[in-house]
């Protein structure tokens, strides 16, 4: 795993191998650290590498809601543009993070692979399978 970028509040990790990034957040949502992060994520998916992205959010409370318009209007454009596949993110249990969770799913559905589960362990596997479904299908 390659480091991209860490802050206070959580960290984005990127796998070669799989073209995957990893984002994980930590503590109380709150939306400026989230688009610090991302921000630093975007010239990264320049150079086309980022086909996958997991997003731990097991670990966060609260609502990120006031970075929605940052994702629908920044950075999901952005990642789509540069080849972003498919999206999976594990929430906590905590209620305001899934409403959260839900809500940009909403925003996102029909233009991405997008899916949101309760567990990161499930948002693993889910993205191991999209990642084995599309190595299939680019090879042949």
């Amino acid at each position: 795993m390659e480091l991209i970028y860490e802050n206070e509040y959580g960290k984005a990790e990127y796998d070669s191998t799989n073209k995957l990034l990893r984002t994980q957040y930590i503590g109380v949502a709150q939306a400026e650290p989230i688009i610090d992060l991302l921000r630093k994520v975007l010239p990264f998916a320049e150079k086309g590498k980022i086909r996958h992205m997991l997003a731990n959010l097991t670990g966060m409370r609260g609502s990120f809601a006031g970075a929605m318009n940052f994702f629908e209007t920044e950075f999901y454009p952005h990642m789509l543009d540069n080849g972003l596949e498919t999206y999976a993110m594990a929430f906590s249990h905590d209620a305001m993070t899934k409403f959260a969770a839900l809500q940009l799913n909403l925003k996102v559905m029909g233009k991405l692979d997008w899916h949101a589960f309760p567990s990161l362990d499930e948002a693993e596997i889910w993205t191991e399978t999209k990642i084995q479904e599309r190595a299939r299908v680019n090879y042949i």
